[in-house]
């Protein structure tokens, strides 16, 4: 269960690369259909002064941990472009550093078994994806994933005791997930299987669609203003994010009963 859930929080943070990387090619998306653009919201998550630290739930039942920490890169100014004349707290970003820190617990009974997963995407002004670094540990084994925006191809290094290898893959040898993945793809629910191999044969702007707007989450008996994202993956699987107005996680609600709450709402909390 707990590869299931890493499972979906790793395609869910595929996913989000994805549409900073469309909507960069593609424009922002039908903003039509919703109050705000999508780039609005974007700017405020990378933008957030803070953290999000978030508590995940599997269909109601405590199963790990998420910290969201984006942090923007300074474009460095001469000092007399930030003398007293200058407007204060203005920064020029230079980029966009986003690092996840995953870990999950599949049960007290197993400690042996946690999972952490380590992730690191640098962005650049336009938001697409520059670089990409993902570590997931599982003692005693080491998987490392990386990949370089126009290089064509992603880089994994394993490593358990004296146990090592590497391999680089070209988009062509995506094709072929089930059986680079080989026993791993039992882990991945049925359901599933057609979709993801649709999707590896043809990747496009119609397998994600997604709407932003401005909403109201209900904490006991208070309601707090919130930005709502909702993206659609090939149609049906659907996921709902809350942020607040400064651009912090607060809820997410993901398919198979996948639950992350900020760990500043009160427990027992329902959207």
């Amino acid at each position: 269960m707990p590869a299931r859930i890493l499972f979906v929080l790793v395609a869910t943070f595929w996913v989000l690369m994805n549409v900073l990387l469309w909507r960069a090619e593609f424009g922002r998306g039908r903003e039509t259909l919703s109050e705000l653009s999508l780039t609005t919201v974007v700017d405020r998550i990378l933008n957030a002064p803070d953290p999000s630290v978030l508590q995940i739930r599997h269909q109601g039942q405590p199963v790990g941990s998420l910290r969201w920490i984006p942090t923007v890169e300074e474009l460095s100014r001469p000092d007399s472009a930030t003398g007293p004349g200058s407007p204060e707290g203005m920064v020029d970003a230079a980029g966009y550093n986003l690092d996840l820190d995953l870990s999950l617990v599949p049960s007290a009974d197993a400690p042996q078994r946690r999972l952490r997963v380590l992730a690191h995407v640098d962005l650049d002004t336009n938001y697409v994806w520059q670089n990409l670094s993902l570590r997931v540990f599982q003692r005693p084994a080491t998987w490392e994933i990386s990949a370089r925006a126009g290089d064509d191809a992603v880089r994994i290094r394993y490593e358990e005791g004296a146990t090592r290898w590497e391999q680089t893959l070209r988009p062509k040898d995506l094709e072929r997930w089930q059986e680079l993945l080989g026993p791993y793809a039992t882990l991945i629910p049925t359901a599933w299987m057609g979709d993801l191999q649709a999707m590896a044969r043809s990747p496009g702007p119609d397998t994600l669609h997604w709407s932003a707007q401005s909403d109201w989450l209900r904490v006991g008996r208070n309601r707090i203003r919130t930005y709502r994202v909702e993206a659609t993956l090939l149609k049906q699987y659907t996921a709902v994010i809350h942020l607040s107005r400064a651009g912090e996680i607060l809820f997410a609600r993901f398919p198979d009963g996948l639950q992350l709450a900020n760990e500043s709402l009160p427990f027992g909390f329902r959207d």
